[in-house]
This record gives C-alpha cells, sequence and structure tokens, in this order.
C-alpha cells in the first residue's frame, strides 16, 4: 500500500512539474516568410525586405540614441541599435493584407481577437494589450472592429 501512495505522489509531482515549466513562447510577426521578433537582430530581414517607401531617424523616447523607422506601405518597423547591432523595437500594421501568425488582422473583431488571445490582456482606453517576453502587442478596437496592431518593446519603467 505504501509503494502505491509512493508512486501515486511520485506521479502527481511529476505532471505537476511538467505543467509549470517556463513558458518560452512570444510573439513573433511573419512577413514573406520570415519571423520576426522584438528584440532579435533586424539586419537580415532587412536586407531581404529591400528598400522601404521611407526610412527616417527620430530621437528615442525609449532607448539611449535614435530609432530608425521603416515605412514598406503595408507595415512599418522600428529599430534601434544596440551595442552595434539593429534590433527591432516595434512592428505597426496598417493595412488588413497582414494578419497575426494567429490570423488577427486590421477589421478582425473583437471576438476573434479574444478568441486567437484569449483574455488576459489590459485594456486602457480601447486598446488591448497582451505580453510576453519583451513584447506588448497592443489592438485598439473601435466599434467592435480592430482599427490598429502593434508589436512594441517593452521598457522598463
Amino acid at each position: 500500500m505504501k509503494k502505491i501512495v509512493l508512486i501515486l505522489l511520485l506521479l502527481i509531482s511529476l505532471a505537476a512539474c511538467a505543467s509549470k515549466a517556463p513558458s518560452t513562447q512570444t510573439f513573433a510577426l511573419s512577413i514573406d516568410g520570415n519571423d520576426i521578433v522584438i528584440g532579435q537582430n533586424a539586419e537580415s530581414f532587412l536586407q531581404q525586405a529591400g528598400d522601404p517607401i521611407d526610412r527616417y531617424t527620430s530621437p528615442s523616447c525609449a532607448f539611449e540614441g535614435d530609432d530608425n523607422v521603416y515605412d514598406y506601405g503595408q507595415y512599418q518597423i522600428t529599430t534601434f541599435v544596440d551595442s552595434g547591432i539593429e534590433k527591432f523595437t516595434g512592428f505597426y500594421l496598417v493595412d488588413e493584407s497582414i494578419s497575426t501568425k494567429e490570423g488577427i488582422k486590421i477589421g478582425s473583431s473583437f471576438e476573434e481577437m479574444v478568441d486567437a488571445y484569449g483574455t488576459d490582456y489590459v485594456e486602457n482606453f480601447g486598446a488591448y494589450t497582451y505580453n510576453r517576453d519583451l513584447t506588448d502587442l497592443s489592438f485598439v478596437v473601435v466599434d467592435g472592429k480592430i482599427t490598429s496592431i502593434a508589436y512594441l518593446h517593452v521598457v522598463d519603467q
């Protein structure tokens, strides 16, 4: 009997440990088959994406130095240089032609967003923000429809 109880306790503790494994999941955006993730090196993606419609720099309000903004029409990418490496700090979807990896795009409904991402968001004046790792994924919802999607680098306050 003692052996059975010990075996059951061992199985329960193993199951508990397995369910508490840290999540390595992060938000990624896939454009032209390339996954891009906040905080990762942007060089390869920027070379493959080609010339943007517009490119400019502006003083960063979050990091030391300047932000680089690349406008590709359907989306915009923001980067900054950290220790000589250009890294992603923001992705902004501009129209309905590009969706998140979970299938949500501008024009999707609030209900579709909740079905894809759940209710673990913070709402602030119609902006619904989900957080994973270094990324805040924010959806602005007006009259039940998504009007803006942004992936933003989390900045320590």
